[in-house]
């Protein structure tokens, strides 16, 4: 596999036409599931708009340049050269070629039944000696979709092609390749459409100038909307860091930098593991914490999973010179945990706040979450004999995950002294319960989105300005290492 090019933390593969009919040979020898993705501007904006759509594509085995200002960007803002643009249909119908002269199956799925059995037609005229394994339209229910799936697994084909348009054909494939099992399945988006006749394609000239673009919009001026997208494409090449990360390190403290679903499948993924897994949602203020105790320190640097929940992180880790790309705020990140463990049947522990507090909290949740299995609760007002009677309530009802709130610093700390426990989630939630309470309001979500919760936080309690310091301590420790940091 040739070396992968990153266009705003999309992965690329500089490959020519020729090199990637060798590469989709080699996954078809291999008889393992693969999946190849056709990556266009349009592509890379709409996977910084869907995350669900970026995880595949940063996934995906093969990622094709199959837009001109894929190359174009390249070029200007990384001074790198991609060999050459292997558009989705003309891989299609090379595809085809191969497929014919090796013997390959295939199953070709999406479009509607007309132009799919017109398709199927001309398949069939211009390669009498392909083998068309199965095909099906792409209009089915979420509730055809399993046995449609099963359909293709008995099918046997070697290659298969989705024309549903994106990003609905890389989320099928991705969903569903390993049960299809298919060697090698690839998005074609609209090349049914022109291997049908019912879309025309430039002549030759036109697509070797890379105008094809401008050729289809003549032709179809609806296709405005996508040639004016194109300046914020060039927003997010600049504005995004070009290779994206899964995680960070941050004086020593692993950072994971994933989404908010990725940090679910991790959390399901402990829960299956079982033993004990702890998770840290870090801030500033947490941060300006750990710089002071070591104790705490340590703890944080053997963490299973350390999430950025402040805006403070994302600044200091650019500072040093990383980009954050997801930061989740810790009720964000808790408050999904309780809807993946009302579907996942999980058990769920709250300890912490004050008993009124821990009460309404809990009652709040329950009401939010119907069938969520909370099988107990404890303020964190407790005494040596009210710890040990909660532990053993704790260790009777297998917990699942367990959420402590006592403040960032002592609730990692409890948290890690009671480890033995076996608990596969333990997370310290802060202020959360309060929130969840009702009695402590979050900010406005645009607040939220501008990251100056903090901000409103104190406004409304003025109480909280004595934690400016811990912030201001925070901000001199990662400036003072920057500057010593040894020049690149």
């Amino acid at each position: 596999m040739a070396e992968r090019i990153y266009i705003a933390g999309i992965p690329v593969d500089n490959l020519d036409m020729a090199e990637t009919l060798a590469v989709v040979e080699g996954f078809v020898s291999s008889r393992l599931p693969h999946m190849g993705v056709a990556i266009n501007p349009e592509k890379v904006i709409r996977a910084k708009q869907d995350v669900g759509l970026e995880v595949v594509l940063r996934k995906s085995d093969l990622n094709f340049c199959d837009g001109i200002g894929i190359i174009w960007a390249s070029r200007v803002f990384y001074r790198e050269r991609i060999k050459a643009r292997v558009t989705g249909v003309d891989l299609f119908l090379r595809l085809l070629d191969v497929a014919e002269s090796r013997g390959w199956r295939l199953y070709l799925l999406g479009s509607r039944p007309e132009i799919l059995a017109r398709t199927v037609e001309v398949v069939r005229a211009r390669y009498p000696h392909v083998i068309i394994a199965g095909f099906h339209d792409g209009y089915f229910t979420a509730d055809e979709e399993g046995p449609l799936v099963a359909e293709i697994a008995a099918a046997g084909a070697d290659i298969m092609f989705a024309g549903m348009g994106s990003p609905k054909q890389e989320k099928f494939l991705s969903n569903n390749l390993a049960a299809m099992g298919v060697p090698f399945a690839m998005g074609v988006g609209g090349s049914y459409n022109v291997l049908s006749g019912e879309f025309k394609r430039a002549p030759a000239h036109i697509q070797k100038l890379g105008l094809e673009w401008l050729y289809r919009f003549v032709l179809d001026p609806k296709r405005l909307p996508r040639i004016l997208s194109l300046p914020r494409f060039v927003c997010i090449v600049i504005g995004s860091p070009r290779r994206h990360v899964d995680s960070i390190d941050f004086f020593g403290i692993t950072i994971v930098n994933k989404n908010i679903d990725e940090l679910l499948e991790a959390a399901e993924k402990f829960v299956r593991e079982r033993g004990t897994h702890l998770v840290v949602t870090l801030n500033g203020e947490m941060a300006a914490r750990v710089f002071r105790d070591d104790q705490f320190l340590e703890i944080v640097r053997h963490a299973d999973l350390v999430v950025a929940d402040g805006v403070g992180i994302v600044w200091g880790a650019r500072m040093l010179g990383t980009r954050i790309e997801n930061r989740i705020p810790g009720i964000e990140f808790s408050t999904a945990l309780l809807d993946l463990a009302q579907r996942k049947g999980f058990h769920v522990y709250f300890v912490g706040a004050r008993p009124d507090i821990i009460e309404r909290a809990a009652r709040n949740m329950k009401t939010r979450f119907p069938a969520l299995q909370l099988v107990g609760f404890h303020s964190g007002y407790f005494d040596a004999d009210d710890e040990t009677r909660m532990i053993e309530d704790i260790r009777s009802k297998h917990v699942d995950l367990l959420l402590v709130g006592m403040g960032g610093g002592v609730q990692e700390k409890w948290i890690w002294q009671h480890r033995d426990l076996g608990i596969p989630i333990a997370i310290g939630v802060g202020g959360t319960f309060d929130v969840w309470s009702g009695l402590v309001r979050r900010a406005p979500r645009f607040v939220q989105k501008t990251g100056t919760e903090w901000l409103y936080r104190l406004i409304v309690q003025p109480s909280r300005i004595t934690r400016v310091g811990s912030i201001v301590y925070f901000m001199v420790h990662v400036l003072t290492s920057r500057r010593r940091a040894p020049k690149a």
